[in-house]
């Protein structure tokens, strides 16, 4: 992929990560000391694209779109360290603190307080039922998957709709908000839902394989639900945004 296709919102998404990073210090020091919040490139970068790049397919840039990706990313981070959360604490004495079962749940819980004092601090509470049902799904799927891990490995409906609720939701509810935000008409911000539902199953379907067939059938339909909306410059974004799921790691380093 030549040259950088996401310049444009490269200084968006440092701002987004600041305003995150800005919010992890504590009284008691890093909630990084107490849960594991190492995430991918591609983790710390595809939810505020999502959000600033549909904005911005409507000419709209403003601190609260650059809210809303915080926001998104604030949902991802609580959920993420939730999910994985063991079933029993190890027991021993010296135990990493990240690797318990006490301190990454008041840390993911500490991280979707964040989500609701930016939404406030932001004049953005018209999208707190929404972004609460998206959360309300990722915990369902969170708790379709732990209930059937030993059907998982021959059942792609079971797994699909695991990716949808854990992953998908999230991705398509971020870009109809951030079309919402902007002013984008009805069937535009539906187009977005779609386009982002297709992004996330992608995504989720290729981080448990990255050989899956079925992740090429979502690539093709989020490429589908593109061509409903506006030829801007920003439209090539997301398809690049798209096409970069299949690249290698190394690769997806480059480009985010």
């Amino acid at each position: 992929m030549s040259g950088d296709v996401f310049a444009s919102i490269r200084e968006d998404i440092q701002i987004i990560h600041n305003t995150i990073k800005n919010q992890l210090l504590i009284k008691a020091g890093h909630v990084g000391d107490y849960a594991h919040l190492e995430f991918s490139p591609m983790d710390n970068f595809i939810r505020p694209a999502v959000v600033l790049i549909a904005a911005r397919l409507y000419n709209c840039r403003s601190a609260k779109v650059i809210s809303l990706g915080a926001i998104v990313q604030f949902i991802f981070m609580a959920s993420h360290i939730h999910k994985n959360i063991p079933e029993t604490a190890i027991q021993s004495y010296k135990v990493d603190p990240r690797d318990g079962t006490q301190f990454p749940v008041l840390v993911g819980d500490y991280l979707y307080g964040k989500f609701f004092t930016t939404l406030c601090d932001s004049d953005l509470l018209q999208y707190l039922r929404p972004l609460a049902e998206m959360i309300g799904r990722i915990h369902e799927g969170g708790i379709l998957y732990r209930k059937n891990l030993h059907m998982l490995e021959d059942n792609n409906k079971l797994v699909n709709e695991i990716v949808r609720l854990e992953i998908a939701e999230l991705m398509a509810g971020a870009a109809r908000l951030a079309g919402d935000l902007a002013g984008a008409p009805e069937g535009d911000r539906e187009s977005l839902y779609e386009f982002g539902v297709n992004l996330g199953m992608v995504y989720g379907l290729l981080q448990r394989n990255p050989l899956s067939v079925q992740g090429l059938k979502y690539t093709d339909q989020a490429l589908k639900a593109l061509e409903k909306l506006p030829n801007r410059p920003e439209k090539a974004m997301l398809e690049n945004l798209v096409r970069a799921l299949c690249l290698t790691e190394e690769d997806i380093r480059k480009v985010v």
